[in-house]
């Protein structure tokens, strides 16, 4: 009897691991998967040793390592594309594999895209080499992938510089006439701006196109790839405009290193097996120190809500084994962490606890009395800073717990880091709480202004600072500021003994920083720290600018900003400032800190005009201080104050303004950043 419930033992586990696996998916050195599902086989492309390209063919996605590579081009001996074969990626487009690749001469300098284009409908047979893809303004290229719209329209979107040199790496698109040549000219649809795609680095790369709901979308890979902080950004196509700069939104990083797993980057997306669910293959590294020898190929499962946004989750540590896809060897679909909603567990901690009705992407209603927290989640956990906000009414409080009360989560990860903020009828206060690395960080209450309803809905904002400040909002109103410890997590709601509806339930990780409504883009390297707070951490010559992307106003406002000097470069000017008013590049107003001069200079153009420059002396100033700068304005009148004390006023006319931070030449500090 014994040796029979041993022989079932060790059957189930061997069934149980037969439906599992563990990363890696293809073992080191392996880096830049491509991979395509067709016809009931997964198919790999990737490099033979930087000297041509091989294709795996495997009936399953987790055993591509077994499969065998068949070499399908071989790179000349000598010439353009001879060398340093890079990041092949495989399509399949109007009834033809292709597969782009960059390639050099053995100079990176040199590098550029080159196309395969198959014979047949057999990935792993004989290709004909259509050479170069090439737009107008030929330029260094790598990480090329071709996207085609549902009209059939083909466009190319890679990596490349802007000029001849190394530094930064942004990504560019072109019109394609077919699968093997570019007919137009670049352009320019994302550059480096935000702290998280420059450290090491200022560097986009790996463009890999997704279809997220009806909008045409980009991930991207950012950061030095040779880093722990190798990360992944999105790019989402507003209105199906590709050549349009002004159409693509960014936010990241929507994946990021987590646990043991660095350096995540270069994805592709496939379906199961059964095409129930979605996945991501990906390369990590396995050391935290700098290094391209130690990446692996994994995968994991990720969800697309029925809005159409993107949630990977968090880079899953070798040693967790995960579910198979759905229909591989048998394997039956793993249960969802999120509904169609969005909404679910989190992905390290507590699961949905609790009865909640979910009504769309940004509305939940918890249902649940009784003592204990009650808890539902949502929302991209990699975003390093983060405001999270929801309108929420109460409903009904019951009679057990001591403390009732509901809630939102700013950022939730596990039971021992989180960070959030509650309404308490029955002693009416704000009340906030956190738990950072286990250790609990104590509640702190704030009384509700006088008057307060609790039958209407009332906003709550967690605004999550990379710096550790993290401040909290009721009805647009700052109710308290804790410095606390970043937590990278989920958003959530959260009730104890209490039924309450939420509804615009947001999670915005620029917090209101961004492009104009109009003409110029964003530039430079800033971090954005919270709604009111960003450091500029750019040196060289040329304007970097980041602006608030509330709606243009005609109204009369005042904007004001606290500033400090970091350091500056060696370019004649260098200076940093705000933006009174950004109407287009031929209509703005400017007023700057200019330490090397000692002055504060202001600067408009109207109508295309340049109506110059005007300085005023700054005597004494310690500019690695933290100063107020302010402009009021008024009709065409822009005021401008220093410390409360007017220095300038110049007529500008202007309308339909935007205000921002500006910075040349110099690393700034911004702090305290508001319009009124």
């Amino acid at each position: 009897m014994q040796q029979l419930l041993l022989v079932a033992a060790l059957f189930t586990v061997s069934a149980a691991s037969a439906q599992t696996f563990t990363n890696p998916i293809l073992p080191e050195t392996s880096a830049d998967p491509s991979i395509v599902l067709y016809n009931g086989f997964y198919y790999h492309a990737s490099s033979a040793g930087d000297a041509g390209i091989q294709v795996r063919k495997s009936s399953t996605l987790t055993g591509l390592a077994s499969a065998s590579a068949v070499r399908v081009w071989t790179a000349p001996a000598t010439g353009a594309y001879s060398k340093e074969v890079w990041a092949p990626e495989i399509q399949l487009i109007n009834g033809r594999w292709y597969i782009y690749f960059a390639a050099s001469d053995g100079n990176n300098a040199n590098h550029r895209m080159y196309v395969l284009e198959s014979a047949s409908l057999d990935a792993q047979g004989a290709y004909t080499f259509r050479g170069q893809l090439k737009a107008t303004t030929d330029r260094w290229a790598i990480d090329g992938a071709a996207i085609q719209k549902d009209d059939g329209s083909l466009y190319f979107v890679w990596s490349g510089w802007s000029g001849t040199t190394d530094g930064q790496q942004n990504l560019y698109i072109a019109p394609m006439s077919n699968p093997y040549t570019v007919s137009g000219e670049r352009v320019l649809i994302s550059q480096p701006t935000f702290m998280w795609e420059g450290r090491a680095m200022t560097l986009n790369e790996g463009p890999q196109p997704i279809r997220l709901g009806g909008k045409y979308a980009i991930i991207f890979s950012a950061s030095g790839s040779w880093t722990r902080e190798y990360t992944l950004g999105l790019l989402t196509n507003t209105d199906g405009n590709l050549l349009n700069p002004k159409s693509w939104v960014k936010t990241g990083p929507v994946f990021r290193q987590n646990g043991d797993v660095y350096g995540v980057g270069h994805p592709t997306f496939v379906k199961s097996p059964d095409g129930s669910e979605n996945w991501i293959a990906y390369h990590a590294k396995r050391l935290s120190s700098d290094g391209w020898g130690d990446r692996s190929v994994r995968a994991q499962k990720f969800y697309v809500d029925s809005a159409g946004s993107l949630n990977l989750g968090v880079a899953r540590s070798v040693s967790i084994a995960q579910p198979k896809p759905a229909g591989e060897g048998g394997a039956p679909a793993s249960a969802n962490l999120l509904d169609g909603n969005g909404w679910g567990g989190s992905f390290e901690g507590a699961g949905r606890v609790g009865s909640w009705t979910i009504s769309s992407p940004t509305a939940a209603t918890s249902t649940t009395l009784g003592a204990g927290w009650a808890s539902l989640f949502r929302g991209n956990p990699n975003f390093e800073t983060v405001a999270a906000s929801a309108n929420v009414r109460w409903i009904a409080t019951g009679t057990t717990a001591a403390y009732p009360k509901f809630g939102i989560f700013g950022a939730y990860k596990d039971q021992n880091n989180y960070i959030a903020v509650f309404l308490d009828k029955k002693y009416g206060v704000l009340a906030t709480h956190a738990m950072i690395g286990g250790v609990d960080k104590g509640w702190q209450n704030s009384a509700l202004p006088a008057g307060f309803s609790w039958t209407v809905a009332h906003n709550l904002r967690i605004e999550r600072s990379w710096s550790g400040s993290q401040k909290f909002y009721l009805d647009g109103a700052l109710q308290q500021t804790r410095a606390l410890d970043n937590v990278i997590g989920m958003m959530g709601l959260v009730t104890e003994d209490t039924q309450a509806e939420y509804t615009g339930v947001t999670l915005d990780s620029l917090q209101g920083w961004g492009d104009p409504a109009s003409d110029w883009a964003g530039n430079g390297m800033y971090e954005i720290r919270s709604a009111q707070d960003v450091v500029a951490w750019q040196f060289g010559g040329g304007w970097k600018s980041l602006w608030r992307t509330a709606s243009p106003t005609t109204a009369n406002y005042t904007v004001e900003s606290g500033v400090r000097l970091l350091s500056q470069g060696s370019t004649a000017y260098p200076k940093y400032g705000i933006y009174g008013c950004f109407q287009n590049g031929a209509n703005y107003m400017t007023a700057w800190m200019d330490p090397k001069s000692g002055v504060l200079a202001t600067h408009a153009v109207g109508g295309g005009v340049d109506l110059g420059w005007q300085n005023t002396a700054l005597s004494g100033f310690t500019f690695t201080s933290t100063h107020s700068l302010k402009v009021v304005r008024s009709g065409s009148t822009f005021t401008v104050y220093v410390d409360g004390v007017q220095k300038q006023s110049r007529t500008v006319g202007l309308s339909g303004c935007q205000t921002g931070v500006v910075a040349e030449d110099s690393q700034a500090e911004f702090t305290g950043f508001r319009v009124y």
